[in-house]
């Protein structure tokens, strides 16, 4: 039988499967596909993180608490960076468009108000003009009807 040997590191050549840190949609920061580059770098950061977390001693949890620490500040200097640089304008297009959206529904709704209320305003104007007519054209006579 053959053996199988199944690896950890992604073929950076393979574009098929994307990572993690791969974009899949051009013009988006958050679906865009990055280029090889950054799939390279990426499965480089992978194959070094199994490297980096055997040469600690398995016993040392201060050693453990350390690598936490360190993870945990780039993971903040990382998200820091994105927000202050990239990610807001991926916020800011964000919230346009929330708002944008809120503010067709308030447009619809507000129209909406204002047709059912000019509808029923309507309907009693129309019929207070025709019983206005009706009323001037009884008191004038059948005679002046012809103007």
């Amino acid at each position: 039988m053959k053996e199988v040997l199944v690896s950890d590191v992604h073929d950076a050549g393979d574009a098929s499967i994307p990572l993690l840190t791969d974009t899949l949609v051009p013009g988006n920061a958050l679906l865009a596909r990055a280029g090889a580059q950054g799939t390279m770098a990426a499965a480089a950061a992978s194959a070094a993180a199994p490297a980096a977390m055997a040469a600690g001693a398995p016993g040392s949890h201060t050693l453990d608490a350390l690598d936490a620490d360190a993870l945990v500040e780039r993971m903040r200097g990382r998200c820091m960076t994105w927000l202050t640089g990239e990610g807001r304008s991926v916020i800011e297009a964000r919230c346009a468009a929330a708002v944008q959206e809120h503010s067709h529904w308030l447009v619809g709704q507000v129209s909406r108000e204002i047709g059912l209320a000019l509808e029923a305003q309507l309907a009693g104007w129309v019929k207070a003009a025709v019983n206005e007519e009706l009323a001037a054209r009884a008191g004038r006579g059948p005679s002046s009807g012809g103007v």
